[in-house]
């Protein structure tokens, strides 16, 4: 998948923006607040997901606009495709002239992989973060996965609310089975699709992170469930381990019904990264932590490249800072047959770029872009 070229109108502090990257590794510089992320987070909006940065919808349009404009020409691996957003106070989307429902409608044709310096909480941040990773990451892979994360948060919203309910109306007890037999069946799909996915990414990473580091530290990732002891062995939807969730979900009752929520479930799950069998989030430095979360990016990309073959958008907002000097030029140069898009303050931590394209951002306008190719040693 290549990006051919991205317009822009009133988005943010771009009032008029173009650019028509190459194929390989484009590096977008410039200091601070002039517009670099701006450029790669309207890339991503095409995936149909929400922004990776805090804000409201209207706070994406240009100061005193009334809307914005966001228009891509991509290709995939059949033909070039066109894509437009417009913002007004909602998101509406066309593809190829004709208009979607919903955003989520895009999932699908247009795949890319975001890093951001919000994602390093992926290492050493809260348990829930890396339970939005999975689920977003598989989301792209099978679009049905969304759907049943959705029912069962609606499920467990009403389970909670019965939980603090029980106290006050004891007659209640007798319907609480009836969420937790929902709980389980969609609780027990989504562990699958979650240690599956785990399984696979896990090899990848590995593989990933060895290079990253100069072949000195070894990389791997487990998935912690918090109903099944044995999360490796649950492989196929079947009733016992439905009645093994189920049944969990019984004997914490007393301890949820003290507490006012559910203890145990996939909302409760986490994602263990360790180096050299070290956990990353007690023992990483910044340069592991910052290289352990791209090795989980990029071995996110290579996975829907495999499942999909198409080769997601690479897009690493500020991602060179606190990387030596190795895995600076890994990303650079050895990130292989994917467009990748990379934001940085200094020009000079690209003096190693061997092919690719550099677009300068000051104050909102791309000021310059250079095509660079070097001869290989």
């Amino acid at each position: 998948m290549i990006v051919n070229k991205l317009t822009l109108k009133n988005y943010r502090n771009l009032k008029e923006a173009q650019i028509e990257p190459c194929k390989t590794v484009n590096i977008i510089y410039g200091d601070n607040a002039q517009g670099k992320t701006n450029l790669i987070e309207a890339i991503w909006l095409f995936t149909g997901n929400n922004s990776f940065r805090a804000g409201k919808l209207n706070e994406m349009i240009q100061f005193r606009e009334s809307f914005c404009e966001l228009s891509i020409k991509f290709e995939d691996s059949k033909r070039e495709q066109e894509a437009k957003i417009k913002i007004s106070g909602k998101k509406e989307f066309l593809l190829n002239q004709v208009p979607l429902k919903k955003a989520g409608e895009m999932t699908g044709h247009f795949f890319s992989v975001i890093f951001s310096p919000a994602d390093l909480n992926l290492a050493d941040g809260s348990p829930k973060n890396r339970r939005r990773f999975l689920d977003l990451a598989i989301s792209q892979l099978t679009p049905q996965y969304s759907g049943y994360l959705e029912q069962y948060e609606r499920v467990l919203e009403q389970r909670n609310a019965l939980l603090k309910d029980l106290y006050r109306f004891p007659a209640l007890r007798d319907t609480i089975e009836v969420w937790d037999l929902q709980l389980a069946k969609l609780g027990t799909i989504l562990s699958i699709y979650r240690n599956d996915y785990i399984e696979k990414l896990s090899v990848l990473v590995k593989k990933i992170y060895f290079g990253l580091s100069s072949e000195s530290e070894q990389f791997s990732v487990k998935y912690r469930s918090s109903v099944f002891d044995e999360i490796e062995k649950v492989k196929q939807y079947n009733d016992q381990f439905i009645n093994h969730y189920f049944d969990l979900l019984k004997q914490n009752l007393e301890q949820d019904v003290k507490y006012g929520f559910t203890s145990a479930g996939i909302h409760r799950d986490d994602l263990e990264l360790f180096i050299n069998g070290l956990p990353v989030k007690v023992y990483g430095s910044r340069g592991q932590v910052r290289s352990s979360v791209l090795a989980l990016k990029l071995g996110e990309a290579e996975l829907l490249k495999r499942v999909t073959g198409e080769n997601p958008i690479m897009l690493l907002d500020d991602v060179m800072s606190e990387l030596d000097n190795k895995r600076q030029d890994y990303i650079l140069n050895h990130v292989k047959d994917k467009q990748v898009f990379i934001t940085c303050c200094d020009i000079f931590n690209t003096v190693s770029l061997q092919e690719g394209k550099i677009f300068h951002v000051e104050n909102g306008n791309i000021l310059s872009e250079q095509y660079q190719q070097k001869e290989k040693d």
